[in-house]
């Protein structure tokens, strides 16, 4: 009986620290942005059925333009291929596309080395929420043109339009500080350009 009683209690033991070990090791990695390399994705005609009243330019651009630009500067990332989507759905909802892209260039840090929550979660934005990838609160995704699109949501949904001109407009809203606003407008400037 003593026996089982210390073999249990070593299994219950042993559990709470793997448990402990796990969730350490996942917050471990999330922080630090340690990196697996993953196949890039060509959109699919599937993907693109969720776009309805998709408009043909966004304040004079048109969104094959805007495509072409921010996939330039995703090339060879993650984020290669996923322009089209950024500039179709953002552009329906009237949100600027390139504020998305800046947003999820800042959140993923595909410019350097994409992060360990868009290699594994498929989450483009940090979003929080269920089902919680590693455990965690970040939101898993089953693809990233969802994750995507929940993004542009989100902000669709959460600001106004004098918001929505400049990241200088939101970060407070967004949680974020003005370093933030300032790596999200870089970017934006960036994807504009289009290198």
């Amino acid at each position: 009986m003593k026996r089982r009683f210390l073999v249990l209690m070593a299994l219950l033991i042993f559990n709470i620290l793997f448990i402990f070990g796990i969730n350490y090791s996942n917050k471990l990695i999330v922080n630090n942005n340690w990196f697996i390399y993953l196949n890039s994705h060509e959109e699919t005609p599937e993907e693109t059925k969720e776009e309805e009243n998709v408009v043909v330019d966004y304040e004079g651009e048109s969104i094959e333009e805007i495509a072409t630009k921010m996939n330039n500067v995703f090339k060879e990332t993650l984020l290669e291929g996923y322009g089209n989507h950024i500039a179709k759905i953002s552009s329906s909802k009237k949100v600027n596309p390139y504020l998305i892209g800046g947003i999820i260039l800042e959140s993923t840090s595909c410019k350097t080395e994409c992060s360990i929550i868009l290699k594994k979660c498929k989450n483009v934005s940090g979003m929080k929420g269920e089902p919680g990838c590693f455990g965690g609160s970040y939101k898993e995704y089953s693809n990233i043109t969802d994750s995507i699109s929940d993004l542009v949501n989100k902000i669709n949904n959460d600001f106004d339009e004098e918001e929505l001109k400049s990241p200088n407009n939101m970060f407070k809203k967004y949680g974020k500080n003005v370093s933030w606003a300032f790596r999200v407008s870089e970017y934006m400037e960036l994807l504009k350009r289009g290198n």
